[in-house]
């Protein structure tokens, strides 16, 4: 039977991952779930968490055959690998693990035989993400730092898009002050020019500097909310972007004030 795939944030409780006692129908039963929802969305192994049972089983399909693997323990690890994993615990995310290239895992088959198995490669991987489930954890812990923070990032947004967590040199939000610098200086040259036109052209110019100065208020409101929207993902700096996101504000308010008061006395 197709099973329903527990996802973030549920996490195991004390009653998952206890070793496997009896081989029963229960524990036959919850092996062809397994590999019915493997089959169903398209995946490619599933530990018994994964759809809500607490068996310390798991399922991985294999050179398109389901290997099963009850009470499973990694005896043997060799070499580091950092690939990037996706699972269907963390829907739609990615992450850089680091992993070991090659494991020896002692298991029990549905008959309660001992059996080992030597995997390395994309097995390995597998084997090793999906009892990271069986003992109550998954593929976070295995992120160093850097990684967790980024991966926070993109869990807090719901987007895997996000490539970079530390504070950038340029900003998207810089393209707004570039306009409010351009329009203030538009603003500047029609208060000059107000001094050397007469009345019918001094009307336009009144025109021409209200909708600058709406221009601009637009700028700074749009820049006050978008800038905090994007410093919120970089987790490094966050704080520190508040203060300049403020201070940034106040100045573009003061420079706002200063063209009105000098449109109002001078046009």
């Amino acid at each position: 039977m197709v099973k329903e795939i527990v996802t973030y944030p549920t996490t195991p409780s004390l009653e998952f991952g206890a070793n496997v006692r009896f081989f029963n129908d229960e524990l036959f039963n919850t092996i062809q779930d397994l590999k019915d929802t493997i089959e169903a969305n398209d995946l490619n192994a599933l530990a018994a968490f994964q759809i809500g049972s607490p068996l310390s089983v798991v399922v991985v399909k294999h050179n398109g055959e389901f290997l099963e693997f009850i009470n499973p323990r990694i005896l043997k690890r060799e070499g580091k690998v950092t690939p990037i994993e996706k699972t269907a615990y963390f829907p739609g995310m990615s992450a850089k693990t680091t992993r070991y290239e090659k494991v020896t895992l002692m298991y029990e088959d549905r008959d309660a035989n001992q059996k080992f198995l030597d995997a390395d490669g994309e097995l390995s991987i597998t084997i090793q993400r999906k009892l990271d489930y069986v003992f109550g954890s998954n593929l976070r812990v295995r992120l160093d730092e850097d990684e967790k923070k980024l991966f926070d990032s993109k869990l807090e947004f719901g987007t895997d898009a996000i490539t970079m967590n530390d504070c950038p040199t340029v900003f998207k939000r810089d393209v707004i002050l570039k306009a409010f610098k351009y329009l203030f200086i538009f603003g500047l040259i029609g208060l000059f020019l107000s001094f050397f036109v007469g009345e019918e052209t001094l009307s336009v110019l009144a025109t021409a500097e209200n909708y600058i100065l709406i221009s601009m208020a637009a700028l700074t409101v749009t820049y006050f909310f978008y800038a905090q929207y994007e410093g919120r993902q970089y987790k490094h700096c966050t704080s520190c972007q508040i203060g300049n996101i403020i201070g940034t504000t106040f100045i573009l308010l003061l420079k706002l004030a200063l063209l009105f008061l000098a449109k109002f006395f001078i046009i």
